[in-house]
């Protein structure tokens, strides 16, 4: 069972210390805590890390849960390790913090789900959009019928991931697929968090070489089209190849359509006759509020609002969207 300490504060450590480690202990530092220890495979890396911040470091994640110092950890590797990491801190008590997807396979994420269940472990995923200020005013107006029906579901992320065929991302022993695995995986939870649940789901991808880069072993571009028993349709874009980029949530329904633009963001809506209205939306940093409902949760004060049956579910779609493919 993962120790209880509510009321208490967790001692924190980090397990991969790339670029979303660094938004990770970032994003603990602006709820009051600074991690007490790190670990990474690249030793460069990791020394940067304990000499900014402090803290023990280790070479290796299993390492760091077994040395008793911490009570949670942010698990920031690639998707390949996080059923081992994940497993290693619910056996060993400890809570954790899996970023995105919960792994690498569906059964890798089913194994991970089976854990938490047996022995009651404390584990939340990364998906940081629930917490974007204009994507919760934005569920308040889905759930409120602000909107009337909820008819189509839109959402675009892409833009331009230079010399990704340099790094694991392109791997798909190590990243379980491409631009879906990576990209969509938040798409996929925000279409589940702001509709519903899919019961149709249907995939078209590709790579190709361009001046932008070759042909990779995983796909660079796809769109995912989902749809709820009830009818309501969503569309999925990605891409890793399109400089212009796009990031939107457009939600239409019979009674207007509401759009959260991430460049600046707003939230806009426009109904029937009239014109475009910008809502006041207070701003906040979608990693530090996600944080502070993981500490939240974690000291018995609410619940966790992204949970493993949101992983589970998340990669249970990646694996059918990937089934359904038609042009492999």
């Amino acid at each position: 069972m993962t120790k209880s300490i509510t009321g208490g504060t967790p001692r924190v450590g980090v397990i991969g210390v790339g670029a979303i480690g660094r938004i990770h202990i970032r994003a603990w530092g602006a709820n009051g805590i600074v991690p007490v220890a790190f670990a990474d495979a690249n030793p460069e890396a990791l020394a940067a890390t304990v000499a900014e911040h402090g803290g023990t470091s280790f070479a290796n994640g299993q390492d760091l849960i077994a040395s008793g110092l911490v009570d949670l950890v942010s698990i920031c590797t690639p998707p390949h390790f996080h059923r081992p990491l994940a497993l290693a801190a619910l056996d060993a008590g400890v809570g954790a913090l899996c970023e995105k997807p919960l792994a690498r396979t569906l059964e890798d994420a089913s194994v991970i789900a089976e854990a938490v269940a047996r022995t009651g472990g404390f584990l939340t995923v990364g998906f940081c959009h629930r917490f974007q200020p204009q994507i919760e005013a934005l569920k308040q107006m889905v759930d409120s019928g602000d909107l009337g029906t909820v008819m189509q579901f839109r959402n675009r992320f892409a833009g331009h991931n230079p010399d990704v065929e340099r790094t694991w991302f392109a791997n798909p022993d190590i990243a379980g697929g491409g631009v879906l695995t990576d990209t969509s995986v938040h798409s996929i939870d925000l279409f589940r968090h702001l509709i519903g649940e899919p019961v149709r789901i249907q995939a078209l991808t590709s790579t190709r070489e361009t001046d932008l880069g070759p042909l990779l072993s995983v796909e660079d571009t796809a769109t995912l089209i989902l749809q709820t028993a009830d009818g309501t349709i969503g569309t999925i874009e990605s891409s890793w190849r399109t400089p212009v980029g796009e990031w939107t949530v457009t939600v239409f329904g019979t009674a207007g359509t509401a759009v959260v633009d991430y460049d600046d963001e707003t939230l806009r809506v426009k109904r029937p006759g009239g014109d475009w209205e910008t809502i006041d939306v207070p701003p906040g940093d979608r990693f530090t509020r996600e944080f502070t409902n993981v500490l939240a949760a974690w000291r018995g004060d609410e619940q966790l609002r992204a949970t493993v049956a949101d992983g589970l579910a998340a990669n249970r779609i990646l694996d059918a969207a990937y089934r359904s493919r038609t042009d492999r």
